[in-house]
Order: C-alpha cells, then structure tokens, then sequence
C-alpha cells in the first residue's frame, strides 16, 4: 500500500510522456540530467563564492566572464545537438537510395524513353573512388548491388548481412547492440550521449569534446584565481573549491586525452571501432597496422570530416590492391615535396 502513491505517479507520467517507459530512455534523460547539474554546479559555486565575477559580468557583459558564460552555454547546446543528431543509419540511407530509385523509375515511365547509359542512370556518390558510378535502372532497386560494389569481387553478399538488421552492411558499417540498428561508419556508443556516434554526428561530438575541453580548463583557471586572492578567509570555502578542483582535474586529463586521441583519427579517417578491432574486422585483418586503408592525406581527410558531409549515401569503398601497396609505402623526401601527406 506505501508504494501505490509512487506507482501511481510513474503511470500517470508515462501516460503523458510515453518515452520515459523505455529504461534505456530513462538512463539517457538522467544522464543527460546529471551532466547538465554538473555544469551548473561547477560554474554556480564559483560565481556564489567569487561576487566579484557577477559584478565584473554585470559592467562589462562581454568581458573576461561574460564570454566564460557565452562558453558555457554554447558547449551545453553543443552537447544536446551532438547527443539528438542522428549518426546515420543504414536502414536511413537504404531508404534514401529506395526512394530515388522509385523516383527516377516513375520519371522515366512519364518520358516512355528507354532508360540510356547517358540520361537513365542514378548516379550514386561512392567516396573513395575515381569517379561516380552509375548503376543502370534495371538494377536500380537492388541496394545489394551497390554494397557489393564496394568491396572486392567474389565477396558473399552472407558475409555482408547484419543477423539483426537483416540488411547488407557497407564497408566501415557496424551493428550498434545499445541503439539497436546498423551505424555507418560506426566509431561508438557514447554512454554520456546517450546515442552512437557515427557518419552523422562524429564532427559534432568532436566540437562538443573541444568545447567541453575548453570550458574545463577555462573553470580550472578561474578556481585557480579565486584560490590565490581567497585562501584562508573561509576555510570551508576552500575545502570546497579544492574538492571540485581536483575532480576538475582528472576531467581535463580525460578530455585532453579523448580530444587528442578523436583528432588522430580524424587525421588519419579511422573510427574507434576500427582502431581497437582491427584484427577482428574481416577487410582490415590483412592490411599492416601503420597502414591506413580509408586514408586520402591530412588536408582531404579534414574537408572529408568537416564539410564533405552532405548526402547520407556518400559511402567509402574498400581500396584496391594496388591502392594499399600505394598507401604502404614509406615516406621520402619527394613524397613531401609532392604533398603525398596531404
């Protein structure tokens, strides 16, 4: 009889928010609740201790706290648009060529022309190649076709196939066992995120570990300052700042640590997955481990990640033979001189 006031008050929300039923959805909310808690009480005590700072932000808003503040807020807007943006599903992108291939059929029944090499093709986007493919539109509807395309010949469409999903994976696309559905170019389940970071969102979650980085050391220094000018005046006070300084501390480092290590992997167009299985995934189990298969140099690989990101569909390849004895070689001196790095 105690806990039917607290039942009644978990019915009563789920029947208004529908999605707090799911336990996953439920632990994503809390996290994301406590995360957004952490940072209002990181930056509150500071500004309740140090008066000063309200003061100094109140005469000059876009001072030396005021843009502290516009930090603070932009790295938890980050945060909630890299944790709702979608990572890019192959079911999405599935879907996506599906409907332009019925379009494109449905354009060339009203023309009555036979579909020709020149005009009656969808030409789909294949990163990593020389050039587009264009797949003839008798062969339109079969998504098989273009996965198949992308890895070397004689490979089975069985070896391919998610078990769950049931669908063909492209190269460098994983089964997500937290969100349930197949992620391209899937680099990892961020707990703290509560959503996969993939193709869609990986230059998002870049952003927000940098901003994050950023706000982190920013407060540090701050505490640091309050520190310095304050000691010995409430003693309690400076239990409590150190306590969150030093817990600032190890935050940092891991920061530190995840943005350098997310920014070698930009650099070099490798995800997590990748780099911590490579032994086990089927296509990099041959290539050398100083090798990077899906590599186009430094410079190509940033645009790749920042501003080549348009089409959900814009899939990479596996490189040829000849393209991994190509990547394989050791730099020479000719080699920067031509900017083969970049």
């Amino acid at each position: 009889m105690i806990f039917l006031p607290s039942m009644s008050i978990f019915n009563f929300c789920h029947r208004f928010v529908p999605c707090l039923a799911d336990p996953a959805t439920r632990s994503s909310l809390g996290l994301k609740a406590a995360l957004v808690v952490l940072h209002i009480v990181y930056a509150g005590i500071l500004f309740l201790f140090d008066s000063d700072l309200i003061e100094k932000t109140k005469q000059e808003p876009w001072s030396y706290t005021g843009l502290y503040l516009l930090l603070f807020v932009a790295t938890l807007i980050q945060y909630f648009v890299a944790s709702y943006s979608s990572p890019g599903y192959v079911l999405d992108a599935m879907r996506e060529v599906s409907e332009k291939n019925s379009l494109f059929r449905k354009a060339s029944m009203l023309s009555k022309q036979p579909a020709s090499s020149k005009n009656g093709s969808l030409v789909i986007t294949v990163e990593g190649s020389q050039s587009e493919r264009n797949i003839p539109e008798s062969n339109v509807t079969s998504w098989t076709k273009l996965v198949l395309d992308m890895y070397p010949p004689g490979t089975s469409v069985r070896t391919l196939s998610c078990t769950f999903c049931n669908v063909e994976q492209p190269p460098r696309a994983k089964h997500c066992h937290d969100c349930d559905r197949c992620v391209l170019q899937f680099d990892h389940h961020c707990v703290w995120l509560g959503a996969c970071i993939g193709w869609g969102n990986h230059c998002r979650f870049w952003w927000y570990i940098f901003e994050e980085t950023a706000l982190c050391i920013w407060t540090g220094i701050l505490y640091i300052t309050y520190l310095k000018a304050n000691i010995s005046r409430a003693w309690w006070k400076d239990v409590i700042m150190i306590l969150l300084l030093v817990t600032l501390s190890f935050a940092v480092i891991f920061l530190l640590l995840l943005l350098i290590f997310h920014s070698y992997l930009i650099l070099t167009n490798q995800t997590t997955y990748e780099l911590i299985r490579r032994r086990r995934i089927p296509y990099l189990r041959g290539i050398p481990e100083r090798v990077y298969p899906f590599s186009e140099g430094v410079c190509r690989n940033l645009y790749k990640f920042c501003c080549a990101r348009s089409s959900i569909y814009s899939l990479e390849r596996l490189p040829t033979a000849m393209e991994l004895e190509d990547k394989s070689r050791p730099y020479t001196c000719l080699g920067f001189l031509t900017c083969r790095c970049c």
